[in-house]
């Protein structure tokens, strides 16, 4: 059974968000610190279940998480699914970080 989930993705400051027929995709030269991802991986216990093509799997109770890496194996973007964990709640554990100021919380359904 499938779990209703809040999508969100989190992306270097200033990307460009493009809607094609795969997806969201998001065109930037800077890359997201690993520090981020590392975060996300202890807070909320996530387990790396698979590798592929340039992304990294993870599961968990409240989230799951995509690691998508470029060429070079640097984080590009991270796809997160949110189950029971508000939006806000995750940029308030972001916000912990240096690196914050550098990325933006999107979130497809919600317009600004």
């Amino acid at each position: 059974m499938k779990r209703p989930y809040q999508a969100v993705f989190i992306i270097p400051d200033g990307a460009q968000k493009l809607l094609g027929e795969n997806g969201w995709e998001f065109i930037s030269s800077r890359r997201l610190s690993n520090d981020l991802a590392d975060c996300l991986i202890n807070v909320f216990g996530l387990e790396l279940v698979e590798t592929y093509s340039g992304i990294k799997k993870y599961l968990g109770r409240k989230m799951d998480m995509l690691i998508i890496c470029d060429r070079n194996d640097k984080i590009s973007s991270l796809y997160l699914r949110l189950y029971n964990i508000c939006p806000a709640d995750l940029v308030e554990i972001c916000h912990a970080f240096r690196s914050f100021n550098e990325v933006e919380v999107f979130i497809p359904n919600i317009q600004k």
